[in-house]
């Protein structure tokens, strides 16, 4: 293989737990497509830590880092800098090291934009009536795309109803917010519905409600990918709603932060996608 004669560039990703962690294989395999000489490593930092050990890894030289959970909130308030997407969300997923600074970005937003975008290319957000499961950082993500969008109804549903007023008070008095027994009720109408909690991903609750009252060949997307058909696509199939998983979601997130530490833009392709289907297969 021939390798880029530049210094040898490193990045990683930073959580608790992160053995799980497919940014790894995303990276690396944009790290070898490009013939680059840089690594990307997992870190597993506990919560409390992430100040202290950031220190260590900008001496060791790396360009940034992904951050996962639990440290988006930690993360976003120890940047020096923020990018809009990062003060809009208010949570960072992205380090940058540059000139010194500690610099936060959420790559969230572009990262569900354009999950939608490729798998539904002629999706008019403005037309869009959408109801919101969840209300955490995910959540925060998705409202503030459709928010920039100007979707015509949005809509924010959360098992604890405090917290989703919280987020319509930060983001916008237009969400409209609904009680969770009230499902039925915050579906009527309904053209595109988006699951953001954990409802569903391996090792929790299904997801519990049904998904009637949502537009025949509407669009359904799950953040949760793992696994690669949930229980709330299941009930999706159901009503005849075309429903995604957070797969795509999670390629196109990587990308920002891959194109700012490599200064190379990275592809999506179907052997990438192929990869992390087989790799969550082998759980």
């Amino acid at each position: 293989m021939i390798v880029d004669k530049n210094e040898i560039s490193l990045s990683g990703v930073i959580g608790d737990p992160i053995a799980h962690s497919k940014s790894p294989l995303i990276q690396n395999f944009w790290i070898k497509k490009n013939n680059l000489e840089g690594y990307y490593i997992p870190i597993k930092i506990p919560k409390g830590e992430i100040k202290k050990k950031i220190s260590c890894v900008k001496e060791l030289g790396f360009k940034g880092l992904n951050v996962t959970v639990p440290h988006k909130v930690d993360a976003f308030y120890l940047a020096d800098k923020l990018t809009i997407e990062a003060q809009k969300v208010g949570a960072v997923n992205t380090l940058y090291f540059e000139d010194g600074l500690i610099i936060g970005d959420n790559t969230d937003t572009f990262g569900f934009k354009n999950c939608i975008l490729r798998n539904f290319p002629f999706y008019n957000f403005k037309k869009e009536k959408v109801l919101v499961y969840g209300a955490g950082g995910a959540a925060r993500a998705v409202l503030a795309v459709f928010l920039n969008e100007r979707t015509s109804e949005i809509r924010l549903i959360n098992r604890t109803k405090e917290r989703a007023i919280e987020l319509k008070e930060v983001f916008s008095d237009s969400i409209k917010v609904f009680d969770w027994k009230n499902n039925n009720e915050a579906l009527d109408g309904v053209t595109t519905v988006v699951n953001t909690t954990s409802l569903g991903n391996l090792g929790h609750d299904s997801f519990p409600h049904t998904l009637k009252g949502v537009k025949k060949n509407g669009v359904g997307v799950d953040l949760v990918y793992n696994p690669l058909e949930t229980s709330f696509m299941k009930k999706a199939k159901q009503e005849e709603i075309n429903c995604i998983n957070g797969l795509d979601m999670l390629v196109y997130q990587a990308m920002p932060g891959f194109k700012r530490w490599f200064k190379k833009k990275p592809v999506y392709s179907k052997e990438l996608r192929k990869l992390l289907e087989i790799s969550l297969l082998r759980r």
